[in-house]
Protein backbone atom coordinates (compact mmCIF):
# COMPACT_ATOMS: atom_id res chain seq x y z
CA UNK A 1 0.00 0.00 0.00
CA UNK A 2 1.46 3.34 -1.01
CA UNK A 3 2.75 5.97 2.00
CA UNK A 4 0.83 9.30 1.93
CA UNK A 5 2.83 11.80 0.42
CA UNK A 6 2.42 14.76 3.34
CA UNK A 7 2.64 17.48 0.66
CA UNK A 8 2.27 20.36 2.98
CA UNK A 9 5.25 19.65 5.36
CA UNK A 10 7.67 19.42 2.12
CA UNK A 11 10.00 22.36 1.41
CA UNK A 12 8.85 24.85 -1.02
CA UNK A 13 10.96 23.89 -3.72
CA UNK A 14 9.98 20.34 -3.30
CA UNK A 15 6.47 21.14 -3.08
CA UNK A 16 6.24 23.10 -6.11
CA UNK A 17 7.89 20.25 -8.22
CA UNK A 18 5.35 17.82 -7.12
CA UNK A 19 2.84 20.27 -8.23
CA UNK A 20 4.05 20.57 -11.55
CA UNK A 21 3.40 16.57 -11.82
CA UNK A 22 -0.09 17.54 -11.66
CA UNK A 23 -2.66 19.09 -14.13
CA UNK A 24 -4.51 22.38 -13.68
CA UNK A 25 -7.82 20.08 -12.70
CA UNK A 26 -5.97 17.64 -10.15
CA UNK A 27 -4.22 21.89 -8.42
CA UNK A 28 -7.32 22.86 -8.46
CA UNK A 29 -9.67 20.51 -6.51
CA UNK A 30 -6.84 19.82 -3.76
CA UNK A 31 -7.01 24.05 -3.46
CA UNK A 32 -10.55 23.39 -2.15
CA UNK A 33 -9.30 21.47 0.25
CA UNK A 34 -7.93 24.28 3.21
CA UNK A 35 -7.54 27.67 3.38
CA UNK A 36 -3.10 26.46 3.85
CA UNK A 37 -3.50 24.46 0.90
CA UNK A 38 -5.02 27.40 -1.56
CA UNK A 39 -2.38 30.09 -0.11
CA UNK A 40 0.48 27.34 -1.07
CA UNK A 41 -1.08 26.90 -4.51
CA UNK A 42 -2.38 30.21 -5.32
CA UNK A 43 1.26 30.92 -4.67
CA UNK A 44 2.46 28.35 -7.13
CA UNK A 45 0.04 29.33 -10.14
CA UNK A 46 1.40 33.00 -9.42
CA UNK A 47 3.80 32.46 -11.54
CA UNK A 48 1.58 32.26 -14.55
CA UNK A 49 -0.99 34.68 -15.75
CA UNK A 50 -4.24 33.11 -17.07
CA UNK A 51 -6.88 34.42 -19.67
CA UNK A 52 -10.64 33.56 -17.66
CA UNK A 53 -13.11 33.45 -20.33
CA UNK A 54 -17.04 33.37 -19.37
CA UNK A 55 -19.35 32.72 -21.61
CA UNK A 56 -23.24 32.96 -20.83
CA UNK A 57 -24.62 30.28 -23.46
CA UNK A 58 -26.56 27.25 -22.45
CA UNK A 59 -24.25 25.70 -20.87
CA UNK A 60 -22.52 28.36 -18.83
CA UNK A 61 -19.11 27.80 -19.36
CA UNK A 62 -16.27 28.98 -16.94
CA UNK A 63 -12.59 28.44 -18.55
CA UNK A 64 -9.24 29.79 -17.29
CA UNK A 65 -6.35 29.04 -19.65
CA UNK A 66 -2.05 29.72 -19.31
CA UNK A 67 -1.36 33.29 -21.45
CA UNK A 68 1.99 31.23 -22.75
CA UNK A 69 0.82 27.55 -22.74
CA UNK A 70 -2.63 27.26 -23.74
CA UNK A 71 -3.07 23.80 -23.04
CA UNK A 72 -2.73 24.33 -19.31
CA UNK A 73 -6.37 24.91 -18.32
CA UNK A 74 -9.54 24.07 -16.58
CA UNK A 75 -13.01 24.28 -17.88
CA UNK A 76 -16.37 24.22 -15.85
CA UNK A 77 -20.02 23.43 -17.48
CA UNK A 78 -23.14 24.49 -15.37
CA UNK A 79 -25.62 22.20 -17.55
CA UNK A 80 -28.55 23.50 -15.33
CA UNK A 81 -30.88 26.47 -14.91
CA UNK A 82 -28.88 29.77 -14.79
CA UNK A 83 -28.22 30.24 -10.76
CA UNK A 84 -26.61 34.19 -11.17
CA UNK A 85 -25.24 33.14 -7.03
CA UNK A 86 -23.73 29.58 -8.36
CA UNK A 87 -22.21 31.52 -11.08
CA UNK A 88 -20.49 34.49 -9.05
CA UNK A 89 -19.34 31.61 -6.37
CA UNK A 90 -17.75 30.19 -9.15
CA UNK A 91 -15.93 33.12 -10.87
CA UNK A 92 -14.80 34.67 -7.77
CA UNK A 93 -13.15 31.34 -6.43
CA UNK A 94 -11.17 31.44 -10.43
CA UNK A 95 -10.42 34.95 -9.67
CA UNK A 96 -9.08 34.83 -5.80
CA UNK A 97 -7.15 31.32 -7.11
CA UNK A 98 -5.67 32.87 -10.68
CA UNK A 99 -3.47 35.53 -11.56
CA UNK A 100 -5.91 36.96 -13.72
CA UNK A 101 -4.63 38.88 -16.94
CA UNK A 102 -7.31 39.41 -19.45
CA UNK A 103 -10.88 38.36 -19.10
CA UNK A 104 -12.94 37.93 -22.68
CA UNK A 105 -16.86 37.74 -22.15
CA UNK A 106 -18.87 35.85 -24.58
CA UNK A 107 -22.60 36.36 -24.59
CA UNK A 108 -24.95 34.62 -26.35
CA UNK A 109 -28.08 34.79 -23.89
CA UNK A 110 -27.87 38.21 -22.78
CA UNK A 111 -29.87 38.48 -19.59
CA UNK A 112 -27.12 38.36 -17.37
CA UNK A 113 -24.61 40.14 -18.96
CA UNK A 114 -24.72 43.83 -17.06
CA UNK A 115 -24.79 41.99 -14.41
CA UNK A 116 -21.44 39.62 -15.03
CA UNK A 117 -20.11 43.10 -15.99
CA UNK A 118 -20.88 44.55 -12.64
CA UNK A 119 -19.19 41.36 -10.82
CA UNK A 120 -15.81 41.45 -13.03
CA UNK A 121 -15.62 45.38 -11.78
CA UNK A 122 -16.05 44.27 -8.21
CA UNK A 123 -13.59 41.65 -8.81
CA UNK A 124 -11.42 44.21 -9.99
CA UNK A 125 -11.28 42.36 -13.18
CA UNK A 126 -10.87 44.85 -15.88
CA UNK A 127 -12.99 43.10 -19.07
CA UNK A 128 -10.68 42.92 -22.19
CA UNK A 129 -12.97 41.63 -24.76
CA UNK A 130 -16.47 41.20 -25.18
CA UNK A 131 -18.13 39.06 -28.16
CA UNK A 132 -22.05 39.00 -28.59
CA UNK A 133 -23.28 36.10 -30.49
CA UNK A 134 -27.21 36.64 -30.37
CA UNK A 135 -29.85 34.18 -31.47
CA UNK A 136 -32.40 35.81 -33.70
CA UNK A 137 -34.72 36.00 -31.11
CA UNK A 138 -32.47 38.46 -28.80
CA UNK A 139 -32.61 41.23 -31.55
CA UNK A 140 -34.00 43.74 -29.14
CA UNK A 141 -30.80 43.37 -26.53
CA UNK A 142 -28.21 44.63 -29.61
CA UNK A 143 -28.43 47.71 -28.46
CA UNK A 144 -28.06 47.20 -24.66
CA UNK A 145 -24.71 44.77 -25.19
CA UNK A 146 -23.10 47.43 -27.46
CA UNK A 147 -23.44 49.72 -25.21
CA UNK A 148 -22.48 47.82 -21.88
CA UNK A 149 -19.42 46.42 -24.28
CA UNK A 150 -18.01 49.94 -23.83
CA UNK A 151 -16.34 48.82 -20.78
CA UNK A 152 -14.18 46.04 -22.55
CA UNK A 153 -10.86 47.31 -25.23
CA UNK A 154 -12.46 45.05 -27.61
CA UNK A 155 -15.68 44.37 -29.11
CA UNK A 156 -16.58 41.51 -32.06
CA UNK A 157 -20.29 40.89 -33.15
CA UNK A 158 -20.41 37.49 -34.91
CA UNK A 159 -24.41 37.69 -35.16
CA UNK A 160 -26.65 39.30 -37.30
CA UNK A 161 -28.42 42.39 -36.11
CA UNK A 162 -30.17 42.55 -39.67
CA UNK A 163 -29.99 45.33 -41.80
CA UNK A 164 -32.94 47.12 -40.05
CA UNK A 165 -30.99 47.66 -36.60
CA UNK A 166 -30.29 51.44 -35.81
CA UNK A 167 -27.80 52.88 -33.07
CA UNK A 168 -29.47 55.77 -31.25
CA UNK A 169 -29.16 59.42 -32.62
CA UNK A 170 -27.66 60.20 -28.75
CA UNK A 171 -24.85 57.33 -29.28
CA UNK A 172 -21.57 58.34 -28.48
CA UNK A 173 -18.35 57.58 -30.74
CA UNK A 174 -16.65 54.59 -29.53
CA UNK A 175 -12.47 53.75 -28.41
CA UNK A 176 -12.70 50.12 -29.13
CA UNK A 177 -9.06 49.08 -29.43
CA UNK A 178 -10.53 46.34 -32.17
CA UNK A 179 -14.03 46.67 -33.43
CA UNK A 180 -14.52 43.34 -35.37
CA UNK A 181 -18.04 43.03 -37.02
CA UNK A 182 -19.16 40.13 -39.41
CA UNK A 183 -22.53 41.00 -40.56
CA UNK A 184 -22.04 44.91 -40.93
CA UNK A 185 -25.18 45.41 -43.46
CA UNK A 186 -26.34 47.76 -41.05
CA UNK A 187 -23.90 50.41 -41.07
CA UNK A 188 -24.40 53.47 -42.59
CA UNK A 189 -21.73 56.20 -43.65
CA UNK A 190 -22.49 58.12 -40.43
CA UNK A 191 -22.02 54.91 -37.72
CA UNK A 192 -18.66 54.64 -40.20
CA UNK A 193 -16.78 58.30 -40.22
CA UNK A 194 -18.35 59.16 -37.11
CA UNK A 195 -18.87 56.02 -34.40
CA UNK A 196 -15.98 54.02 -35.81
CA UNK A 197 -13.70 56.07 -36.82
CA UNK A 198 -11.60 56.28 -33.83
CA UNK A 199 -11.26 52.69 -33.03
CA UNK A 200 -7.64 51.86 -33.38
CA UNK A 201 -8.51 48.78 -35.86
CA UNK A 202 -11.72 48.34 -37.59
CA UNK A 203 -12.97 44.90 -39.47
CA UNK A 204 -16.13 44.59 -41.26
CA UNK A 205 -17.58 42.41 -43.66
CA UNK A 206 -20.59 42.38 -46.25
CA UNK A 207 -20.34 45.77 -46.24
CA UNK A 208 -23.36 47.72 -48.29
CA UNK A 209 -22.35 51.22 -48.33
CA UNK A 210 -21.43 53.17 -51.51
CA UNK A 211 -18.43 54.38 -53.34
CA UNK A 212 -19.14 58.58 -52.15
CA UNK A 213 -19.45 56.83 -48.37
CA UNK A 214 -16.01 55.10 -48.64
CA UNK A 215 -14.37 58.20 -50.46
CA UNK A 216 -16.10 59.98 -47.37
CA UNK A 217 -14.76 57.52 -44.86
CA UNK A 218 -11.64 57.83 -46.72
CA UNK A 219 -11.19 61.49 -46.15
CA UNK A 220 -11.97 61.63 -42.68
CA UNK A 221 -9.53 59.00 -41.47
CA UNK A 222 -6.73 60.84 -43.22
CA UNK A 223 -8.10 64.32 -42.14
CA UNK A 224 -8.05 63.55 -38.07
CA UNK A 225 -8.69 60.01 -36.15
CA UNK A 226 -6.75 57.40 -34.25
CA UNK A 227 -7.61 54.94 -36.82
CA UNK A 228 -4.49 52.49 -37.44
CA UNK A 229 -6.10 49.48 -39.31
CA UNK A 230 -9.22 49.37 -41.07
CA UNK A 231 -10.20 45.74 -43.16
CA UNK A 232 -13.77 46.20 -44.75
CA UNK A 233 -14.84 43.35 -47.11
CA UNK A 234 -17.56 44.47 -49.21
CA UNK A 235 -20.80 41.95 -51.42
CA UNK A 236 -19.37 44.04 -54.75
CA UNK A 237 -15.93 44.08 -55.86
CA UNK A 238 -14.92 48.18 -56.28
CA UNK A 239 -12.07 49.66 -58.09
CA UNK A 240 -10.85 52.32 -55.17
CA UNK A 241 -7.74 53.76 -58.15
CA UNK A 242 -9.74 56.87 -58.80
CA UNK A 243 -11.04 57.37 -55.45
CA UNK A 244 -7.47 57.11 -54.34
CA UNK A 245 -6.06 59.74 -56.91
CA UNK A 246 -8.47 62.24 -54.68
CA UNK A 247 -6.91 61.64 -50.99
CA UNK A 248 -3.61 63.43 -50.10
CA UNK A 249 -2.15 60.29 -49.52
CA UNK A 250 0.77 58.13 -50.46
CA UNK A 251 -0.07 54.53 -51.69
CA UNK A 252 1.82 51.58 -51.35
CA UNK A 253 3.00 49.26 -54.48
CA UNK A 254 3.19 45.66 -51.88
CA UNK A 255 0.34 44.72 -50.40
CA UNK A 256 0.66 43.15 -46.70
CA UNK A 257 -1.62 41.84 -44.12
CA UNK A 258 -1.88 42.41 -40.74
CA UNK A 259 -0.52 40.10 -38.39
CA UNK A 260 1.65 38.49 -41.39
Amino acid sequence: MATPLPLLRLPWLAMQAVFDTMDLLEIFRISQTSKRTHRFIKMFLSRRNFILTAKFACPFTLEARCREHRCYGICMKLLSEYNFPIITKEITIYAGLFKICKVLLVVERPTLAPRAVKLFQSLNLNIDSIVVNLHKRANEYYQEMIELSRVAKNLEIFSDPTKKFKLPISAKPFQFDTLKLFHAEWVTRYYLTNLFINCKELYMENCQLSYSDYLMFFKQWIKESRLEIAKIHMKEERNFSPMFKQLKATPVNKIKHYGK
